[in-house]
């Protein structure tokens, strides 16, 4: 039993969605509103989109090696994984950020403490 992996007009549209969102995300990267550390799993992922779209012949060979009797089914099992990676990664970044501010946040309040014993000033 053999399935059309793709019709031409998605996977077009499907290229230019992912070649607008990787140019944001470059230009992003280029205006320092993201780091290229943070922005790595996007790009990556990205990437690896687009080489599926490019080459349908994957979502095939994928979908068999998997089990997955119709391509169109594995695409949704890739888009679940794509985005469940990336959630991930942007969960791991948010929670260093948020000790890296605790940290930050004791650190000033000691200093600040120091200031005041320096000068004499009760709290």
């Amino acid at each position: 039993m053999t399935h059309e992996v793709l019709p031409i007009g998605i996977r077009l549209l499907g290229a230019a969605v992912l070649l607008l969102f990787l140019g944001w995300v470059v230009a992003m990267v280029r205006a320092r509103r993201l780091s290229l550390r943070d922005s790595l799993v996007w790009l990556l992922s990205t990437i690896g989109a687009l080489a599926a779209t490019a080459y349908p012949q994957l979502l095939l060979l994928f979908a068999r090696a998997v089990g997955v009797e119709i391509p169109a089914n594995a695409l949704f099992g890739i888009a679940i994984i794509y985005l469940s990676v990336n959630m991930v990664s942007v969960t791991v970044a948010g929670s260093m950020n948020a000790a890296r501010v605790r940290r930050l946040t004791q650190e000033c309040a000691l200093l600040r403490a120091e200031i005041d014993r320096l000068r004499g000033e009760p709290r």
